[in-house]
């Protein structure tokens, strides 16, 4: 008996052999398969992360060209208007100009509010607040209402619109460093 059991174990050990190699190559396939769907899963997270954060610095650029270009509009109006206040040729149409360039410049600023970072925001902030009181100055002296502070008068608005540019240079030097274009 044992000369028929050794071909007996020798047959069943090579079907086993042949069974376990089928079921490891099956095991081995479904693991690499795991491993090829995970990594296109990762693929397309960091691939979905990536359009994300473009389109949020798109976004963000977008939001500070139109601030940018709403503020320098806002500006070239004001000064405008100051030169027609000294020449004493003010019109409706210019009045409607500024107060149009005002519009659209709060307009930009309350977006700017809602997306640009606190750093950003602080020199927006302070060049809304500089041109607001040169409209206001501005505005009273083409009105004639007497001026809410001794010193204001088209000299002091001059001044203001110049120190204006200070301002606008500075919130457009901050939100280039903001996008990383200048150190």
């Amino acid at each position: 008996m044992n000369g028929s059991v050794i071909p007996v174990v020798i047959a069943f050990l090579g079907i086993l052999g042949t069974l376990v190699s089928g079921l490891m190559t099956q095991r081995l396939a479904e693991k690499a398969k795991a491993k090829e769907l995970e990594h296109a899963e990762r693929q397309r997270v960091d691939e979905r992360r990536y359009e994300a954060e473009s389109a949020a610095a798109e976004a963000l650029r977008a939001c500070y060209v139109m601030l940018n270009t709403a503020s320098l509009d806002y500006h070239s109006e004001l000064n405008n208007f100051w030169y027609s206040l000294q020449a004493g040729c003010a019109t409706d149409e210019l009045r409607s100009r500024l107060d149009d360039a005002r519009r659209e410049h709060r307009a930009r600023h309350s977006e700017a509010q809602m997306r640009v970072p606190d750093d950003v925001l602080t020199i927006a902030h302070e060049v809304n607040l500089g041109l607001s009181r040169l409209y206001g100055v501005l505005k009273r002296l083409d009105g004639g209402i007497p001026p809410r502070q001794e010193d204001e008068s088209l000299e002091q608005a001059r001044t203001q619109i110049n120190g204006a540019w200070d301002q606008l240079n500075e919130m457009r030097r901050v939100m280039r460093r903001s996008l990383g274009v200048a150190p």
